[in-house]
C-alpha cells in the first residue's frame, strides 16, 4: 500500500501589494526574517524599516507568532505595537514601515495528509470501456430535452471560465485547487484528488477536495485505476464501480462504498505529468461520457500548464546558475556548466591548485587622498582588468578581500596546464596594469602598483560558509603560502613558490632569491621571482575545450 497519510504543516502566506501595484503572496516557512537587508527571506525595501526588522515562527502545533526584533520603527499588528511574541490569526494586518502584509493561514489539511493510495488485489487486467449509448454531446437539432440542453451548457460555460482561468494563473497549487472547484460545480463528486508525478516518478497528492462534511476524511485512491492510467495513459470512467468486475477485490473501493468514479491522466506530448481521479458514492452512474470529456479538457489545459511552469523553473534555474558561474568561471567555461557538458562536484575534496593572490601595494595611502566614490570607482575599474585576464587563462575568481585578488586554477575544474596559464596570467596582469598606469598618468590620476604571489599543491576545495550563504573556495597551507608569497613580493614582482616552479620553471625566465623565512612559517622556504615567459618552449593552446572535471554540481 502506498501512503500519503502524513500531517503536513500547514502553508501560510502574507499577501502584499508590490511596488508595481499587483497583489503578491510570500510563503512563509518555519521561521521567516522580515526587514531590509537582501539576505532576509522577506524583504522590505523601505528606508525606514531596519535591516533586521522582525520575524514569524512556527510553533509546533502548526500556529504562528511574530515577534519584532528590537526594530527602530517597531512592529505592529492591527494596529497596535508588537510586544515580545504574539499569536498571529487568520486575516491578521502587519505594518512594517509604510508596507501592509496580511496574514492568511489555511484551513484545510495538506492534500498528503487527505490522501492514501490503496493497494489492490486483481486478477483481471483493466480494460478502458466507456459507455457508448446517447451519453455523449449531441448535435442540437437532436436535441429534444431543454433540462439537458441548460445543464450540458452550464457545464460548458464552468468549463470555459476554468479554460480562462488557466491562462491567468501563475500559482500551481492555485490551479489545481481551481479545477477540483470548478469539477465539482459540474459534477457531483464526493472526492476529488489531483496528484502529480515528481522528479522520483511517484505520484504524490498535490490537491484534494471533499464535499459537505467529509473535509477530514481520509481519501482512498485505488492504486489499480492508477496503475492503469500510468500504463494505457487512457481515462477510466465507472458508472457503478462496486459492481464493475474490473474493480472486483479493489479494497478501497469497497471500504468506501463508491458507485461512482472518473480518472484521467494529464497528458503532455505522451508523457503521463499526473492524475485527475473524481468519485462518488451517492449515486450510481453519475458520471457521463460527456463529463469524461469535459475532465480531459481539464486535464489537457493543466498538462499544458504544468509543463510550461516546469520548464520555466527550469530555466530560471539556469539563469540563477549562470550568474552564479560567470561569477567564477570563464565564460566558454560558464556554457560547458550550464549545458549540463561539463559538471562540478558539490562538497569538500582534495584538488591539486595553484592560488593565486594580487594585493595593491600603498592602498591605503591612495584611499586617504580621494574620496569613496573615487576610490570605488577605480578598484571596479581596475578589478575589471584583472579578472578579464583571469578569465583569459582560464582561471576561477575565488574573491576580492578589500583590494586583494584571489584566484584558482584547478578548481572547480582541472586542465593539463593549470599552473602554466596561472603564471602567465600573473605576467600579463602585471603588463596589463603597466598599460593602465600610462593612461592614468596622462589624467594625472593615481596609478596601482600590485604584488602577486603564486603556489602549487594539494589543498580541500568546496562550498564554504552556512545555509543562508555559502560560496567555493580552497583551504590549506598552499593557500596559506601564497598569500604570504603575495605579501613578499614587491610592485610590479610576481613570486611563485618551490611546488609552482617545479611544475613550470623551465618554461619561464626566473631569478631564484635567497631563502626567506615567510610569516607564520617555522622553516624558510625557496622563493623566485618570474621575470618573464620562454620563447622557445611548446605550450598548451590556451583555448583548449578538454577541462578534466572530478564531481557534479
Amino acid at each position: 500500500m502506498m501512503s500519503a497519510t502524513s500531517k503536513d504543516k500547514e502553508m501560510a502566506t502574507l499577501s502584499y501589494t508590490d511596488p508595481t501595484g499587483n497583489r503578491r503572496e510570500h510563503r512563509l516557512g518555519a521561521f521567516t526574517r522580515i526587514g531590509r537587508h537582501p539576505e532576509q527571506d522577506f524583504q522590505v525595501l523601505d528606508r525606514v524599516v531596519s535591516k533586521e526588522h522582525s520575524h514569524i515562527r512556527q510553533l509546533e502545533n502548526g500556529d504562528f507568532v511574530i515577534s519584532d526584533n528590537n526594530s527602530r520603527n517597531g512592529t505592529f499588528l492591527n494596529g497596535t505595537a508588537v510586544e515580545g511574541r504574539q499569536a498571529l490569526q487568520d486575516g491578521d494586518r502587519i505594518m512594517i514601515g509604510s508596507t501592509e502584509l496580511i496574514f492568511f493561514k489555511p484551513q484545510k489539511t495538506s492534500p498528503a495528509g487527505m490522501v492514501t493510495m490503496h493497494s489492490d488485489e486483481m486478477t483481471a487486467q483493466i480494460q478502458r470501456a466507456l459507455s457508448q449509448n446517447e451519453d455523449r454531446f449531441i448535435p442540437a437539432d437532436e436535441i429534444k430535452d431543454e433540462h439537458t440542453l441548460r445543464r450540458d451548457y452550464e457545464k460548458l460555460r464552468i468549463s470555459y471560465e476554468l479554460s480562462q482561468a488557466i491562462g491567468l494563473e501563475m500559482d500551481r497549487d492555485a490551479l489545481l485547487n481551481k479545477i477540483l472547484d470548478k469539477a465539482f460545480e459540474i459534477f457531483p463528486a464526493d472526492r476529488g484528488v489531483i496528484l502529480l508525478r515528481t522528479e522520483g516518478e511517484k505520484l504524490l497528492p498535490m490537491a484534494v477536495k471533499t464535499r459537505g462534511e467529509e473535509d477530514t476524511e481520509n481519501v482512498r485512491i485505488s492504486e489499480t485505476i492508477i496503475r492503469e492510467i500510468l500504463e494505457e495513459k487512457k481515462a477510466i470512467l465507472s458508472s457503478d464501480a462496486m459492481m464493475d468486475s474490473r474493480f472486483q477485490g479493489a479494497h478501497s473501493i469497497i471500504l468506501q462504498n463508491i458507485r461512482s468514479t472518473m480518472t484521467v491522466p494529464l497528458l503532455h506530448e505522451d508523457a503521463v505529468l499526473g492524475v485527475i481521479h473524481l468519485d462518488s458514492k451517492i449515486a450510481r452512474g453519475a458520471f457521463k461520457e460527456k463529463d469524461l470529456q469535459i475532465l480531459q479538457g481539464f486535464a489537457a489545459q493543466a498538462a499544458v500548464f504544468i509543463q510550461h511552469q516546469g520548464l520555466l523553473t527550469k530555466f530560471e534555474g539556469e539563469i540563477l546558475m549562470r550568474d552564479k558561474m560567470q561569477r567564477l568561471l570563464s565564460p566558454n567555461l560558464v556554457e560547458e556548466v550550464v549545458s549540463g557538458r561539463l559538471d562540478i562536484k558539490k562538497g569538500g575534496e582534495s584538488r591539486y591548485v595553484t592560488s593565486m593572490f594580487a594585493d595593491i601595494r600603498g592602498f591605503t595611502s591612495i584611499s586617504e587622498q580621494i574620496t569613496p566614490q573615487e576610490l570605488v570607482a577605480l578598484l571596479n575599474e581596475y578589478f575589471e582588468l584583472m579578472v578579464d585576464v583571469i578569465f583569459k587563462y582560464e582561471g576561477t575568481l575565488d574573491k576580492f578581500v578589500g583590494d586583494e585578488i584571489m584566484a584558482l586554477w584547478g578548481a572547480p575544474i582541472s586542465k593539463e596546464d593549470d599552473t602554466e596559464r596561472a603564471v602567465l596570467a600573473a605576467l600579463e596582469m602585471q603588463e596589463l596594469l603597466g598599460v593602465f598606469n600610462a593612461k592614468q598618468l596622462k589624467k594625472n590620476a593615481h596609478q596601482l602598483h600590485i604584488g602577486i604571489g603564486l603556489n602549487t599543491g594539494e589543498v580541500v576545495a568546496g562550498y564554504i560558509g552556512s545555509t543562508k550563504s555559502m560560496s567555493y573556495t580552497v583551504m590549506g597551507d598552499n593557500v596559506n603560502t601564497a598569500a604570504r608569497l603575495c605579501s613578499a613580493a614587491n610592485a610590479g614582482e610576481v613570486l611563485i613558490g618551490a611546488n609552482t616552479f617545479s611544475k613550470v620553471g623551465a618554461k619561464f625566465n626566473l631569478e631564484k632569491l635567497p631563502p626567506t623565512k615567510l610569516k607564520n612559517k617555522s622553516q624558510h622556504v625557496d622563493i623566485y621571482r618570474v621575470l618573464s615567459a620562454k620563447t622557445n618552449v611548446d605550450r598548451v593552446d590556451s583555448t583548449s575545450e578538454n577541462p578534466k572535471s572530478n564531481g557534479e554540481l
